[in-house]
């Protein structure tokens, strides 16, 4: 059995084309469904069924340091979709360990907190993706 090596380097995230960096220590970014895949339905006479769901939608959160220049990146991003709802782009997160990659089309949802501080502190962006697509590497 081969040794597998973790490295946060080797996971890539882009945002509207724009490789994103200065990523926080810890935790960076987050992959969420908004629903589960599939629900259990329990009948009255305990049969049991599922239903699945179509909602691939989600959200991604990502967590970068105060220094990073992707802040402004994704600042600018948010504006335009305020002012005129021009601020979806695609995001395309990778993971070169395994070779698994998650896609869709987002938005910001929410921009960071202002934190200011003695120390450096982080900046949390919530980004919507509106169809999660995942897909792994044949086994």
């Amino acid at each position: 059995m081969a040794i597998k090596t973790y490295s946060p380097g080797d996971v890539a995230l882009s945002i509207g084309g724009n490789l994103m960096t200065g990523f926080a220590d810890g935790t960076f970014v987050t992959v969420e469904r908004e629903v589960d895949a599939m629900t259990k339905v329990v009948g009255a006479d305990g049969e049991v069924s599922r239903t699945q769901s179509a909602n691939y939608s989600g959200q991604l959160t990502l967590t970068l340091k105060q220094t990073s220049d992707s802040n402004r990146i994704l600042g600018a991003y948010l504006m335009d979709d305020e002012t005129d709802g021009s601020g979806v782009f695609d995001v395309l997160l990778k993971d070169n360990l395994d070779n698994k990659v998650f896609a869709s089309e987002g938005w910001i949802r929410k921009g960071p907190n202002e934190e200011y501080s003695s120390e450096l502190t982080n900046r949390e962006w919530i980004i919507d993706l509106a169809r999660i697509r995942q897909e792994w590497p044949e086994a």
